[in-house]
C-alpha cells in the first residue's frame, strides 16, 4: 500500500465518506416521536369543550 502517496489518502477519505453516507441511508437516525392528542369525533377527550366547562362531555353518539 502506498501510504506515502497523497492520492492514496484522498481516495481513502472519499471511500470512507461514501461508506458513511451509505450506512446513514440504510440505518437512518431515529426520529423523536411527537405526542398526539386523543380525540373522539374531532373533540379532545378528557378536556371540557365549549362554554360550559363544568359539564362533562357526554356526546358519544352511542344511543
Amino acid at each position: 500500500m502506498p501510504v506515502d502517496d497523497w492520492q492514496f489518502w484522498v481516495v481513502t477519505v472519499m471511500g470512507a465518506l461514501a461508506a458513511l453516507w451509505l450506512v446513514r441511508l440504510v440505518f437512518p437516525k431515529k426520529k423523536k416521536g411527537t405526542r398526539a392528542s386523543l380525540t373522539v369525533g374531532g373533540k379532545p377527550v378528557g378536556k371540557p369543550v365549549g362554554k360550559s366547562s363544568t359539564k362533562p362531555n357526554n356526546d358519544c353518539n352511542c344511543g
